[in-house]
């Protein structure tokens, strides 16, 4: 099989800290040279649909249909998800799915090493969830503007048990945003986890979360690869 953990991590700790409130946070997470080469296809060879919430419901765009986008027509969907994020609703992202049929070798295998039973088999034992039998997966690349906004991942008709976060962007700084954050139901911030290259965030999905506003000034796209362990 790939190498796919980092052999040093301590998977006795990380069950203990998800079994205080349902999620855990690993660092150095995946081997060194698998996680490179993840940032690599992402950085290098993904092409990203742009997915947003406007006029009511949830839209996905090619980055052929953006691009050919008047730049009065831009700015008047940018006026739209600024209007619904300031009442707490809305995302803006880029987006792309990978699944069995996906045309990336690597990528594939990731996906493919994901709902292998030795890796299901690994998140079951940490988290507990016995009845996970496979994992969604998605590339996501959030630009300067780009948010998600406080929401929980509980979707019953996917089965989602956990959500899952492989963070793959070099050298990231916290001040530039895409900070994952977490809530309590009067909305007041529990925790802030910084998206360093390397980590992962793993949490059950009736955590309310958000990833905080991209900043003007953030240098590089927040690449991750992220999705949800389920039943189905």
């Amino acid at each position: 099989m790939t190498k796919f953990w980092n052999k040093d991590l301590n998977f006795e700790e990380l069950k203990s800290s998800f079994a205080v409130d349902g999620k855990v946070r690993a660092s150095k997470v995946l081997d060194f040279e698998f996680a490179a080469h993840s940032f690599q296809a992402l950085n290098e060879r993904v092409e990203f649909d742009t997915a947003m919430y406007i006029d009511g419901k949830n839209a996905v765009m090619s980055k052929k249909e953006w691009n050919s986008l008047e730049d009065t027509q831009r700015q008047q969907i940018y006026f739209h998800l600024m209007e619904n994020a300031a009442l707490g609703n809305g995302f803006s992202y880029g987006r792309k799915y990978i699944t069995a049929e996906e045309k990336d070798p690597f990528l594939l295998n990731f996906y493919n090493t994901l709902n292998s039973e030795v890796i299901l088999d690994t998140i079951r034992e940490l988290t507990g969830k016995s009845d996970i039998n496979y994992a969604s997966m998605q590339a996501t690349k959030y630009i300067p503007g780009q948010f998600l906004t406080r929401h929980k991942d509980d979707v019953q008709s996917e089965g989602r048990k956990l959500a899952y976060v492989f963070n793959l962007s070099p050298e990231w700084h916290p001040d530039w945003g895409g900070l994952l954050q977490f809530f309590n139901d009067e909305g007041e911030t529990l925790e802030s986890w910084t998206p360093s290259f390397n980590t992962l965030s793993l949490f059950d999905v009736k955590h309310i979360h958000s990833v905080t506003y991209l900043t003007p000034f953030a240098k590089k796209p927040r690449y991750a690869l992220t999705g949800w362990f389920g039943t189905r």
